[in-house]
């Protein structure tokens, strides 16, 4: 295949467009001792003579770049070995010449740098070659960028390929570029900085050049050895942080009275120019400073130091905190004026870039050894992000990159329980748009019942048919704030495993994103693309993946909401497959799981009172709790009331003969209620004409006539007999009297059934609170959790056998 594009090549011109792309997909020249050496030695002889031609044309050039893609493929050495030489002299005299044009610089220097590196694979080739020519090689390179540099028009892209150039060859080869550095450090610094030149007054480099400035000023220090090069480096960096602390000196003069500085930069160079003494003119040189040495110090922390180098850690630390530290509400100088005070603020996000960017990166190079300085760290940095305002999306979005990256490095478990709380508050608020916050009086209920419940929620429901006429319809989100909510979401999972993290918090969070992954496909509306839908939908159902890994410590496999989580996934991963398929059955455990309990129950107080507290509700809802909980106490004591009056109306004369019958025993006179478990007793209510009379509360014994969904509490029974006035002994019902009663009879057989009656009603009765031990509530109740028997059978059996030894008597 190889050998049949050979024909092909040496009939193409090299300047045609797909020359190159042909040979960089097929690679034929990895092995030229295998390919047909006629057409290879035709084709290389028509290369060789383009490329030691005199004339500087796009044929040359384009047979340069041919030329150093056939070397980089070569693996046997072929090509370089035998034309290599002749090659290097013509590149070599061009990069030289101080006629040459900048334009064309870039296809020799490549060629240039592809046969030096590739020279390191063939020793002699090396030594014979590469060698002697290299001390040439660098001052043509340092005197190319001198007229790069200093032209009033400069070709950025020519700087761009030349920069790449220096820093691969300097970092290859060392030693030649030693004699360089005082006149390549300050052209690297002018444009780092963007220092104004006689030739070029107004600069304005662009980042890339700026970057890749800073990366060559990381590689000199390899240029005073192998054993001075890690004293070279502390150098570089002391020298960085003493420019970055007169940059920021300059920005805070006269503008903000910032605490004082704990720990003080290294001393500035001297040769650094002075700053301008007017603030206006001062502040935008300051930070055109402050970020260039910000990518010094970048650079030279990325580094790959073959040996151990002295890193000024809290130096950088105070550094990046002075920066985070400088907010919104900073006071300023009293003498300031409004044209300095808008410019300060609005430097400061580039500010809070430079602070993230130095902790960031010093987190990364140093690890651990930054542990120490975290909480302080994040003290700033969650004060910073809870306090920025919500459309400053660039910021938000770099703060929660920031804290991801820590999270990542520094495990919550580590950090103090305070951070990751916040941090989670944090989130979910930013998560929050996705949802719908509307006024209770805006959502339209289908409650249209005739109670006070009812009527409540159905008043103001007509202005939900509307809202939408009036400028309340869900408005389209942006791609910046899609993005924030998408970092809130990447970083929500490294908070979840927080040990000692609030119960209340945590399964408000799961319900929040529970929630969130099944309303995601009915947010395409409102979301700017599908792609964006899409990253939302993965990034949930991560955070809902990373929450069913997440270890309770509950000894076995959860059968909480790690179930419902895994049965509402659509696709379940990879990752899920520890808990789908354990690989031992999980342990015995006396109670159901942590999640379990937590989870499926109704809103707690504590709960509610997170959720309210990050923004999560409506803005009536906690007027709207008290009013219900007011209005729920009320329709309690009428029902109470009424259900009392009309038992107490009903009792009949057979109380009094029944009070004749048993003068000396203590009765409890059942009323019929239905009030739930949760409903409290109401207190004593008068029902007779008497003043002076009072009802004692009622004490309602087990009975197959009383519903089994009813479940009623207990109260003690009082020592002092009760007493009825003349208007509740009225009446008494049959049912009452053969449930609750046992009257004397004149023979043994009518006695004989008494106590069978009264055994079989105890043991009914018994065996229908036996049924209703536990019992499940409602949606309306408080709690959802099994209730346990409150005993109150003990008394009703102690009423039964007093009831059976008076009939002996």
């Amino acid at each position: 295949m190889s050998s049949s594009l050979l024909p092909l090549f040496g009939s193409l011109p090299f300047a045609h467009p797909k020359f190159l792309p042909l040979l960089q997909s097929h690679k034929p020249f990895t092995n030229p001792s295998q390919l047909s050496q006629s057409s290879l030695t035709k084709l290389l002889n028509r290369l060789n003579s383009t490329i030691l031609s005199r004339e500087d044309n796009a044929d040359r050039r384009a047979a340069c770049i041919i030329a150093t893609e056939i070397v980089s493929m070569d693996e046997e050495g072929y090509v370089l070995t035998n034309y290599g030489k002749g090659w290097l002299g013509t590149c070599l005299g061009f990069v030289a010449s101080p006629t040459s044009s900048i334009p064309n610089v870039p296809a020799y220097s490549s060629l240039l740098q592809q046969m030096v590196y590739s020279a390191a694979q063939y020793p002699s080739f090396e030594r014979e070659v590469i060698h002697p020519i290299m001390g040439k090689l660098a001052v043509s390179l340092g005197k190319l960028f001198e007229r790069c540099v200093t032209d009033n028009r400069p070709d950025w892209s020519v700087i761009h390929e030349l920069l790449s150039t220096l820093k691969k060859l300097i970092v290859h080869s060392p030693a030649p570029f030693r004699p360089l550095l005082p006149a390549l450090k300050p052209s690297l610094f002018n444009l780092i900085l963007q220092i104004p030149t006689p030739t070029n007054p107004y600069p304005s480099i662009p980042d890339e050049i700026r970057r890749s400035a800073s990366e060559v000023i990381a590689c000199l220090h390899v240029t005073a050895g192998k054993a001075q090069s890690p004293q070279s480096w502390g150098a570089e960096i002391k020298e960085a942080l003493g420019g970055f602390g007169k940059a920021l000196n300059g920005i805070t003069t006269d503008a903000w009275e910032e605490e004082p500085v704990k720990v003080q930069p290294p001393n500035a160079s001297s040769a650094l120019p002075e700053l301008p003494v007017e603030s206006s003119t001062r502040l935008p040189v300051c930070l055109d400073w402050a970020e260039g040495f910000t990518e010094v110090i970048l650079a030279l922390l990325r580094y790959p130091t073959a040996r151990p180098v002295p890193v000024p850690i809290a130096q950088i630390v105070s550094a990046g905190l002075r920066c985070l530290s400088l907010t919104l509400d900073t006071p300023t100088v009293t003498f300031i004026s409004p044209q300095h005070q808008a410019a300060l603020l609005a430097c400061l996000p580039r500010l809070w870039t430079i602070g993230v960017q130095l902790i960031g990166i010093l987190a990364i190079s140093c690890g651990d050894h930054l542990f120490p300085h975290l909480s302080n760290i994040l003290e700033h940095t969650v004060w910073l992000a809870e306090r920025t305002p919500a459309s400053m999306t660039e910021t938000q979005i770099q703060l929660l990159k920031f804290h991801r990256l820590l999270l990542s490095l520094y495990p919550p478990a580590i950090v103090p329980l305070e951070y990751p709380t916040r941090l989670l508050r944090l989130s979910l608020t930013r998560v929050q748009p996705l949802l719908e916050n509307r006024a209770k009086s805006e959502i339209p209920s289908g409650n249209t019942g005739g109670g006070k419940r009812g009527k409540k929620r159905a008043r103001g429901a007509e202005d939900g048919l509307v809202g939408g006429l009036e400028g309340r319809d869900a408005r389209t989100f942006h791609t910046e704030e899609v993005e924030v909510i998408i970092q809130a979401l990447f970083l929500i999972p490294l908070l979840h495993p927080t040990p000692l993290f609030s119960p209340s918090l945590l399964t408000f969070s799961i319900r929040l994103h529970l929630s969130l992954y099944l309303s995601i496909p009915s947010l395409g509306g409102i979301l700017p693309s599908a792609a964006a839908q899409s990253d939302l939908q993965a990034a949930i159902q991560h955070v809902l993946e990373q929450v069913v890994l997440m270890t309770e410590g509950e000894g076995g496999t959860g059968r909480g909401w790690k179930s419902l989580i895994i049965s509402v996934l659509a696709q379940h991963s990879e990752k899920l497959a520890p808990i789908v398929h354990p690989s031992l059955p999980p342990l015995m455990r006396p109670l159901p799981p942590l999640s379990q309990l937590h989870f499926f129950v109704k809103e707690g107080e504590e709960e509610r009172k997170e959720r309210l507290s990050m923004g999560f509700g409506i803005v009536d809802e906690t007027n709207g709790a008290e009013e219900e909980e007011a209005a729920d106490g009320d329709m309690v004591v009428e029902q109470s009331t009424s259900q009392i009056s009309s038992s107490t109306k009903a009792l009949s004369g057979d109380i009094k003969r029944f009070e004749q019958n048993t003068a000396a025993t203590q009765y409890s006179i059942p009323a019929s209620t239905t009030a739930t478990a949760s409903l409290a007793v109401p207190p004593p209510v008068s029902a007779s004409t008497t003043p002076s009379t009072s009802l004692q509360p009622v004490i309602p014994a087990p009975s197959s006539s009383i519903s089994s969904s009813a479940v009623v509490p207990s109260v003690p029974i009082p020592e002092q007999p009760i007493q009825f006035s003349s208007a509740m002994s009225e009446s008494i019902t049959t049912q009452v009297e053969s449930n609750f009663i046992s009257h004397p009879s004149a023979n043994a057989d009518e006695k004989g059934k008494g106590k069978a009656v009264v055994a079989a009603t105890a043991t009914s009765a018994k065996t229908t609170q036996d049924m209703d031990d536990i019992i499940m509530l409602n949606d309306e109740d408080d709690e959802g959790i099994p209730e346990l028997d409150s005993g109150s059978d003990d008394f009703d059996e102690d009423d039964d056998d007093e009831e059976e030894v008076e009939e002996d008597e």
